[in-house]
Parts: structure tokens; C-alpha cells; sequence
């Protein structure tokens, strides 16, 4: 690990700088002319690429040489992280040395996992340069320590923007941005998808005036929808330039991937489908060519589909993966999953976009997603770098409008669901000996209320439908308990059916729990047990689509 860095990172697996590079692009030699010799010497020498990738070939000679503000439209695994790097770093040894350094570079990430790829990748092309330290602001590690960090002296920082909001409540921290040289928004559109916006503006207003500093603004995104080029107005310059690197025509993987839909009469029916469809894919394809990620809606359906999976014979081992996990163990599975030749990983949405996991062979999509697009940046994990790539996608019939209507291009092969009854029992014995019933049925029933309007259903059919799911599916034995201030922050105080009951007693800071009126706490989910707090209700994990509520849309923080 190079000293570039005052913390030591995670031990992130660094996906090469490009998936595939052609030998018919330039070669970074090319670049001699705006490019630092040692600069040129770390990527030929030590890193190994010659030639640039299209990405760059198409955005380094006009973010070096002209220095202009760019929108870059560029697909995830193309070389792009390199392309807003290189020159940053360069403007970075442009600058004179002063007594007291400040922050040259900010990269702002939609992901702690991106984020700190971006970083192993900054600290790749500082390997000759140990003068210049890297840092991250990530949620889930320790503030006070990263504040420590920035402050001790930080040339580049790569961020997620939660965090980094929340670092500018110190104005010791806003004052090292004073005289920032460059900002990149990566994955721009998946940062505005994830209700981003908001945190965005108030970053960008804590950072000097663009004019005066004559700073350099990237926004690299997949797509260009309306609300990105209404943000790169705020983010980049007057005549910023806008550059496509996906060819004219280029199919997208939506439109050259094999979907196969397999349509469940009920929900209860899905896991057991899933677990079937599984092992047809792994007797079809071999367990040794085997890699698939698994997409489900919520962090607890993820752990409740895993729970059941992982106990399935002749299919690779499972491993999950979403926001509500500590970052250690989101890093340690993400270093396993990408090395391995066979895997399932199931995960939400916190992977859909900007992590490279190489030769994934199938993605398999569970109930309804958060959007068309989501459902597309999901596909994209696999197809990659020319390879072939399989997606399944399996609904309850409920959900069936969303490929019938939502994604009526894409040419869905159906397909049986073929559920076997040793899958039906294997499903339904886990479920009966589960912790997770109350999770999985709070997160189910808080997923759906935010599509009762896609469903046509209303709160009392929501509540009707959820207590079917945890009866038939989760095997309860009865409706899960909902603590009544949850009930109030799903919007659903009134409704029929529910099985609610008072509030958890506060913990004050001393440890000592105040107990609601008449001195007795519930047993539901975020009471007291066996002398110990059980896990708070509502806290669905951060990647994980809003709710609503009171006719608005609270937007969870995906970091």
C-alpha cells in the first residue's frame, strides 16, 4: 500500500483500470505534451496499460490540454475513473506548494464501495508521488476519526454525500475546500436517482465560487436524463462540453441479454421459485461457470431469501450484501465475491451501479424494482467486456404490469416455474425456525406501500396482502407486531388488519430504558427481551427506496 494515504485502506480487490483495453486507441505516451512524465511512467510502468481506453482517449487530451468542464456519458468498467484522475493529479502538481495544504480534489461517489475503489485506484496512480495523501468520507466508519484524518492533511478526498455533509457542519473543514482545483460528480445520475439532489446543492454551495477559482467540474454519468443536465447547470461551468463515449448505436445490455420471466401466482410462491430456478440455471450452465447476483427490494428480504438459499443442496455458496451490514464485512464479502469463479451473491441495490464484479453469468431479479431503470442497471452487472450474460426476473402475478407496460421492449422469455415441493418444504421449515418473520414482513409491507399506486391497491389490501405474505410465506402463525410509531411513519395509521402495539421504551444515555405508560414494554420488534433491547423497527436499510408518507417522498440516505 502506497503512503499516499495517512489511513490504511480496506483491503479493496481493484478492478483493472479498464476491463478490456483495444490497441487501436492512443497510448498514454500520447500525452507527454500535458501529462507528467512520473505520471505517464505509473501507468505504463506499474500499472501495465499502454493504450488508453475509448473513455479516455475520447475525454484526457480535452480535460489536460483545454481544461475544459466536461459531462461525460460512459458506461461503469470503461477506464472512466482514470480519466477524471489523471487530470485532477495533474492539476494538482501544477499547484505551488504552500505551508498549509488544502484540498485539491473532491470525488463525490453514490457508494461507500465505489468510493473506496476510487480511492485504491487515486492512491494506484500516486505510487511514485507519496507527497500527496488520499483520503475518503464514507458513512458507516468512525466521523471523529476521518475528521481527524481530512484535517491532518488531505490532497485528494474521495466521498459519499451524507458524510461529507455532515463533515461541513465544521467549518475547519469547509475552509480546506477554499482553493479546490477540481469536483467530480461520478455515477451523476445514480446520485440524483437516490434523492441525492438536496445534499448535492448544499455541498456545492459550501465550495467556493466556481468563477472565482476557476475550478474544474466533471460529471461522468451512464445516462443523460433531463434532471442530469439540469444539474450539470449548477455543477459545471457556462459551455461546459458534453461528450458521449458510447458509440452510436450500441446496443445496451437490456437489448442483447436473454431475460427469461417467470410469472408466481402469489407472493409465498416466489423464494421456492427462486431456489428452483437456481438449480435448473446450475445443472444447465455447470456449478463451476456458475456466478449470479441476486437483487431483492429490501435489506431484510435479502438476509430472509439468503437464510433459505444457503441451505439449498448443488447451488455455490451465498453471501449477501446491502447497506445495514458493518463495512468491514461489506468489503470482506465484496473482495470474496469478485475473486471467486462461483458464487451467489445476494444483494440490494447498494451494487446495481459502479461496482465491477468480473464474469457474472447471471442476474436474477426478485419482485418488483424501484424503477425501469433500476431493473436495467441491475442487468448491467452481467455482459460485460463482450462476454455472454443470462437475466431472470421473477414476479408475483400482482407485479406482472411492471414488464407487461414498464418494460414492454425488452422481449421477456417466459418461463415455467417449475417449484419443486422439496424447495416448497425447505422454504417453509426455515421460515417456521426464523428471527427474521418480523423484519421481513415490516420491510415487505413498508416496500409495497410506496408502489400501492403501480398496484392499484389500496392501504387496506396493502395490510391484506402483508399478513397473507407473513402467514403464507414467512410462516408467523399469526400478523407480526408493528410498533405504533412505525405505523405512523409508513402512513398507514388507521388502516385495518394491523397488529399494532405501543412504542419501545427510550434508552436515555445512562442505559436506563424509560418504560411506556403502565410500566410494561411490548415484546414486539424494538422492545425489551430477556433483559435486552431487540433491533429498533423502521430501520430499513439506507439504499433501500423511500416512503410514503403524508402525500411526500422521504428519500433513505444510500451510503
Amino acid at each position: 500500500m502506497s503512503t499516499t494515504s495517512q489511513r490504511l485502506l480496506p483491503e479493496v480487490s481493484t478492478p483493472p483500470l479498464a476491463e478490456a483495453v483495444p490497441q487501436d486507441t492512443m497510448r498514454f505516451a500520447d500525452l507527454a505534451a500535458d501529462l507528467h512524465p512520473t505520471l505517464i511512467e505509473t501507468i505504463t510502468q506499474d500499472l501495465g496499460f499502454d493504450h488508453m481506453t475509448p473513455v479516455q482517449e475520447a475525454t484526457l487530451h480535452e480535460l489536460l490540454h483545454n481544461r475544459v468542464d466536461c459531462l461525460a456519458q460512459a458506461k461503469t468498467g470503461t477506464g472512466k475513473t482514470v480519466a477524471f484522475l489523471l487530470p485532477a493529479i495533474q492539476t494538482l502538481m501544477n499547484k505551488r506548494p504552500t505551508t498549509k495544504k488544502k484540498v485539491s480534489l473532491l470525488v463525490i461517489s453514490p457508494t461507500r464501495e465505489l468510493a473506496l475503489q476510487i480511492a485504491k485506484e487515486a492512491s494506484s496512480l500516486l505510487g511514485r508521488l507519496p507527497q500527496y495523501k488520499v483520503q475518503w468520507a464514507i458513512g458507516g466508519t468512525n466521523k471523529d476519526r476521518e475528521e481527524r484524518d481530512i484535517l491532518g492533511g488531505c490532497d485528494i478526498l474521495i466521498a459519499t454525500p451524507g458524510r461529507l455533509k455532515d463533515h461541513f457542519g465544521n467549518p475547519n473543514v469547509v475552509e480546506l475546500f477554499s482553493s479546490l482545483d477540481t469536483l467530480v460528480l461520478d455515477e451523476a445520475d445514480r446520485l440524483l436517482d437516490m434523492g441525492f439532489a438536496a445534499e448535492l446543492k448544499a455541498i456545492i454551495s459550501y465550495l467556493p465560487n466556481k468563477e472565482e477559482t476557476k475550478r474544474q467540474g466533471m460529471l461522468f454519468s451512464a445516462t443523460i436524463a433531463d434532471h442530469v443536465n439540469k444539474f450539470a447547470h449548477l455543477a459545471l461551468s457556462p459551455g461546459y462540453k458534453f461528450i458521449s463515449t458510447i458509440p452510436a448505436g450500441e446496443l445496451n445490455t437490456h437489448e442483447h441479454v436473454t431475460q427469461l420471466l417467470v410469472t408466481v401466482p402469489d407472493f409465498k410462491d416466489v423464494l421456492p421459485a427462486t431456489i428452483s430456478t437456481l438449480r435448473r440455471e446450475v445443472a444447465s450452465t455447470g456449478i463451476n461457470n456458475f456466478k449470479a447476483i441476486l437483487f431483492c427490494p429490501t435489506a431484510a428480504q435479502a438476509d430472509w431469501f439468503a437464510e433459505s438459499i444457503s441451505k439449498a443442496s448443488g447451488l455455490p455458496t451465498v453471501s449477501t450484501l446491502h447497506a445495514r451490514m458493518s463495512q468491514s464485512k461489506r468489503t470482506n464479502v465484496t473482495n470474496a465475491f469478485r475473486t471467486a469463479s462461483s458464487a451467489i451473491l445476494i444483494a440490494t441495490d447498494v451494487v446495481a451501479r459502479g461496482m465491477d464484479f468480473p464474469n457474472v453469468s447471471t442476474v436474477v431479479q426478485i419482485n418488483l424494482p424501484t424503477d425501469k431503470e433500476s431493473y436495467i442497471h441491475r442487468l448491467g452487472r452481467t455482459a460485460r467486456a463482450g462476454r455472454d450474460g443470462r437475466g431472470i426476473f421473477i414476479i408475483a402475478e400482482a407485479e406482472s404490469f411492471f414488464p407487461k407496460y414498464r418494460l414492454k421492449e425488452i422481449a421477456f422469455v417466459p418461463t415455467e416455474a417449475d417449484i419443486s415441493p422439496q424447495d416448497t418444504a425447505l422454504v417453509q421449515q426455515t421460515a417456521a425456525n426464523s428471527e427474521m418473520q418480523g423484519k421481513a414482513y415490516q420491510a415487505w409491507l413498508g416496500y409495497y406501500k410506496a408502489h400501492l399506486k403501480a398496484l392499484n391497491w389500496t392501504p387496506e389490501q396493502l395490510v391484506q396482502h402483508a399478513n397473507r405474505y407473513a402467514i403464507d410465506a414467512l410462516c408467523a402463525g399469526g400478523v407480526p407486531e408493528l410498533q405504533k410509531s412505525t405505523v405512523g411513519k409508513m402512513g398507514l395509521k388507521g388502516v385495518r388488519g394491523l397488529n399494532v402495539v405501543a412504542n419501545a421504551p427510550h434508552v436515555g444515555r445512562g442505559g436506563q430504558a424509560n418504560a411506556p405508560a403502565g410500566g410494561v414494554a411490548s415484546s414486539g420488534p424494538g422492545s425489551w427481551k430477556g433483559g435486552r433491547r431487540m433491533p429498533k423497527p423502521y430501520s430499513e436499510p439506507q439504499e433501500e427506496p423511500s416512503y410514503q408518507h403524508a402525500g411526500r417522498t422521504r428519500r433513505k440516505d444510500h451510503q
